[in-house]
């Protein structure tokens, strides 16, 4: 007898997750009115997560995949798809969790219907987040991240959030950029923006903030800020490098910044002064079309004082940047002095963090 056609396909990128693997599955599986396809792709394991997927499939051979590739989650999440049989797809991290057991097959009826206003336009959804946290403390921070992915805007959308969209639109989008070690989702992410329509999805997902919490809150926000900005001016070799400098740190204990600061000057200055000043004017141009955060972060905190949900947060200070600020912000004299300024800021930085 074939196997029933799934209504989605949950592909799940798997690196050393042996922890997070058996909850996730148990949630998925939990699922109602809604027939679920589940591929694990493991990028060499070396904790039991590559058997326990195995294990996995063997009693659910009908509902569970595993697969194995070489480490790259763009590499693992495209081969993913490859395999995948039903006609829509759910990238998704292993350390997510689900509470609700309607989740998924509310968002796919939300995806139609948000298809059916946009006729002819790709439309991809993405799912609020709300981390799970073992540790106290930033409670101001991940609000903040938590309430601007209800924003919809350009670099608020991440693979936390998970991408929801059709095979046909991944063909025609994708696949994950599988040449440069990060930010393969932000890319998509990207392409998305430009050529389709991200819609938020009813319902929230709960990622772990254990990066956060291992590394440092503050020092991964600053490192994440590297990443989107050299990803936007395309210094493309910082992203080629940047793996020696995490593979020099110890997993347990703070993210420490100055070895990316040690890569960083290098690749600004690599091809003389006039390339440095270029870059550092992109650098501020980027930041300057992102300073808009900064009136929504004020939102946030009037928003956390009322105990108000992140997806409730108001946006009475960002509307009014947009419509009286941004211009003047984002002019080429504003964006020449942010450059300058975050240049004196980072070597200021470069020259402290030990």
């Amino acid at each position: 007898m074939p196997l029933r056609q799934p209504d989605l396909s949950v592909i799940i990128p798997v690196l050393n997750e042996h922890g997070n693997i058996a909850e996730l599955v148990e949630q998925l599986l939990d699922q109602r009115n809604i027939t679920l396809e589940i591929i694990f792709v493991d990028g060499g394991s070396h904790d039991g997560s590559n058997e326990q997927c195995c294990e996995l499939t063997e009693r659910h051979p009908d509902r569970i995949n595993c697969l194995q590739t070489e480490a790259g989650r763009a590499l693992q999440m495209n081969l993913g798809a490859q395999y995948a049989r039903a006609e829509e797809l759910l990238f998704l991290h292993a350390d997510t969790r689900i509470r609700d057991n309607t989740l998924l097959q509310r968002a796919l009826s939300f995806m139609n219907q948000q298809r059916g206003q946009y006729p002819g336009k790709a439309v991809a959804g993405h799912f609020a987040p709300r981390f799970l946290r073992s540790q106290a403390g930033h409670d101001a921070g991940y609000y903040f991240y938590q309430a601007k992915t209800h924003l919809n805007r350009p670099d608020t959308i991440n693979g936390d959030q998970g991408f929801l969209l059709s095979r046909d639109m991944f063909r025609a989008l994708g696949p994950f950029d599988e040449s440069l070690p990060y930010m393969e989702d932000a890319r998509l992410a990207g392409k998305i923006f430009a050529h389709g329509r991200w819609i938020p999805l009813p319902g929230v997902i709960y990622p772990s903030a254990r990066r956060f919490e291992s590394e440092g809150l503050k020092q991964r926000q600053i490192l994440n800020a590297f990443l989107c900005t050299f990803q936007h001016i395309g210094l493309h070799d910082f992203f080629r490098q940047a793996g020696e400098a995490y593979r020099a740190q110890d997993s347990t204990t703070a993210l420490q910044l100055k070895p990316f600061l040690k890569l960083i000057h290098p690749l600004m200055m690599h091809h003389g002064f006039t390339t440095a000043c270029r870059r550092w004017y992109q650098t501020g141009s980027y930041i300057a079309d992102n300073a808009w955060q900064l009136a929504f972060a004020a939102d946030c905190k009037q928003a956390r004082r009322a105990a108000k949900d992140p997806g409730n947060c108001g946006t009475k200070r960002l509307d009014f940047y947009d419509r009286w600020l941004a211009g003047v912000v984002t002019s080429a004299p504003c964006r020449a002095l942010t450059g300058m300024l975050t240049m004196i800021w980072f070597y200021s930085l470069y020259l402290t963090e030990k």
